[in-house]
């Protein structure tokens, strides 16, 4: 079902021209997935999609997608690897298939074998298309209360540190906030976010505390992936709306050195300390150490930006569990 969709998910956003970042996400999320003891499917699809909303999202059968937008948010790979944990819940709980049941079933009996007939393509498309944007509105409370538990356990026995998701979660409600926008599986009518921000918390010391391992965020690591990334922007690939350009840099912490005067330094806009703030995961009154990275948001394009046509070729490994990307770039 998801093989069918993707297609339409990737013609309405189109994936994001970073062949690296491509990769990078895929990696980590074919280590949760190898960290798994039951992965429901072979192989499993992470990309990243060009879109400056705050989502992430999975389809029937290991299709998984997240958001430059999504992206730019995080401040560490242990949150992504949360995020994506959680989305990979959805698959192997069969969330997507079940909602696509219950809200297109009807629909799916009277093509029936559509997916082997190219005559059926038709219907088909239409069904995908409703199946992303009904998977795209969440899943209920009880299907993200799952789905929340198993992305913290998944990340955990990846070797990621289960707390990050949860700062994540409030990070993200702080950009909610902000801008008014949310992710799809805040969407919901439950559980309320308040609500799995507490029991998450409660769970990832529970893990923490159970597993006595020790966990990574990879902080620096995640940030140098991103820098360069296009922040804002078009919403989708059909969008025809003029943007001034804007990008994530990363920018080194000197001595001394606080969110006001960056905000006026490197950005001449003293009224931008508290964005920044927030959009590294932190409060305004935090002390900065030197050497700290953090993201900030400039205008323009950066240095080494080019415009790439991406274009992916899954090439299928046919040892369990491993899969590379492979895309086609020209300029």
């Amino acid at each position: 079902m998801g093989q069918n969709a993707d297609p339409q998910v990737i013609a309405q956003f189109g994936l994001y021209p970073d062949k690296d970042l491509q990769l990078y996400v895929n990696q980590i999320g074919q280590d949760l997935v190898s960290s798994l003891s039951n992965p429901e499917f072979d192989d499993y699809f992470f990309k990243v999609v060009d879109s400056p909303q705050i989502n992430a999202f999975a389809l029937p059968g290991g299709y998984i997608y997240v958001t430059r937008g999504i992206l730019a948010v995080m401040n560490n790979e242990a949150e992504l690897a949360g995020v994506l944990g959680h989305e990979i819940g959805h698959v192997v709980n069969h969330h997507g298939a079940e909602q696509m049941v219950r809200s297109i079933g009807a629909q799916i009996l009277a093509i029936g074998g559509a997916i082997a007939s190219p005559k059926n393509a038709g219907p088909w498309l239409a069904v995908s298309t409703q199946l992303f944007t009904t998977i795209n509105m969440g899943y209920g409370r009880e299907a993200e209360l799952e789905s929340d538990a198993h992305g913290l356990m998944n990340a955990y026995e990846a070797g990621y540190d289960p707390k990050s998701a949860i700062n994540f979660f409030r990070t993200l409600r702080q950009q909610e906030i902000m801008s008014g926008q949310s992710y799809h599986s805040f969407q919901a009518t439950h559980p309320d976010t308040k609500i799995r921000i507490i029991k998450g918390d409660s769970l990832a010391d529970t893990i923490n505390n159970r597993g006595n391992k020790v966990t990574k965020k990879n902080r620096d690591n995640f940030l140098r992936k991103i820098d360069g990334l296009i922040y804002g922007g078009k919403r989708h690939s059909k969008d025809r709306r003029e943007y001034k350009p804007e990008y994530i840099d990363i920018y080194e912490v000197k001595a001394g050195e606080t969110f006001n005067s960056i905000a006026v330094k490197e950005l001449n806009e003293p009224q931008q300390d508290l964005d920044i703030a927030i959009l590294n995961g932190m409060r305004l009154e935090d002390k900065l150490e030197p050497g700290t990275l953090l993201k900030l948001v400039r205008k323009g394009k950066p240095e080494n930006h080019k415009i790439l046509d991406l274009k992916p070729d899954l090439a299928r490994n046919k040892m369990k569990k491993k899969r590379e990307l492979n895309f086609t770039f020209s300029d």
